[in-house]
């Protein structure tokens, strides 16, 4: 296999979910850190819209987190990242379509939201979306910790990069995860003792600092 080389950025939650997809899969690659404050030129040869992450291996180039996703899965048979079944990895799709195009716009609306009124209705909106998370990791309760067994998916890391950074909503917009919702901490929980998302992850004061012109206005 031709080596892999991952442009990332470590405040970046689309590029932290393929850092935990190739680390998930025990596939080597080469890290490549890009300032997004200070671009260099050559990465638009990489990618012309200068995001992270991007992937290169050989000649081949390829973006977008979820699509990047699906390819590190293919590289190896093991350990799979979507469930065995049809029906089940189906599943597994929904719920990543869930969390881009539900979750993870909430939490930048709220974040970057400058008017009080309009925070009130957006933390109610992202409190029933974390209702809906904690409901459906209930119902799988006793099949293992992660969405789909014992084994963390495909599922697991696209939700799990806001989770890491759920501080900087305490911080800036006075939502703290709510009270209850025991199955979602419970899998959080999880997530957090995973050797790929310690070894990658960064202290709550990071984001907070990294995310405060999204939270002023400023981006």
């Amino acid at each position: 296999m031709e080596t892999i080389e991952l442009f990332s950025s470590r405040v970046c939650p689309f590029a932290h979910r393929s850092r935990l997809a190739l680390m998930e899969k025990g596939i080597p690659f080469r890290l490549v850190e890009i300032d997004l404050r200070n671009k260099p030129s050559w990465y638009r040869e990489v990618t012309p819209t200068g995001a992270v992450p991007a992937l290169r291996q050989g000649e081949f180039l390829l973006r977008e987190s979820l699509i990047i996703n699906e390819y590190v899965d293919e590289l190896a048979p093991d350990p799979p990242l979507l469930p065995a079944s049809a029906q089940q990895r189906a599943q597994a799709r929904l719920w990543i379509d869930f969390a881009a195009g539900s979750f993870v716009p909430l939490f930048y609306r709220l974040l970057k939201s400058q008017h009080e009124e309009q925070r009130q209705e957006l933390r109610g909106e992202l409190q029933a979306v974390l209702a809906t998370l904690d409901q459906e990791l209930q119902r799988r309760a006793g099949q293992g910790h992660f969405w789909f067994g014992r084994q963390v998916g495909l599922t697991d890391i696209a939700f799990y990069p806001w989770f890491e950074r759920w501080a900087v909503l305490e911080h800036y917009r006075d939502f703290p995860l709510p009270e209850g919702l025991s199955a979602l901490r419970a899998w959080i929980g999880a997530m957090q003792q995973r050797e790929a998302v310690r070894l990658g992850g960064q202290p709550a004061q990071f984001y907070i600092a990294e995310y405060e012109d999204y939270a002023r206005g400023r981006k």
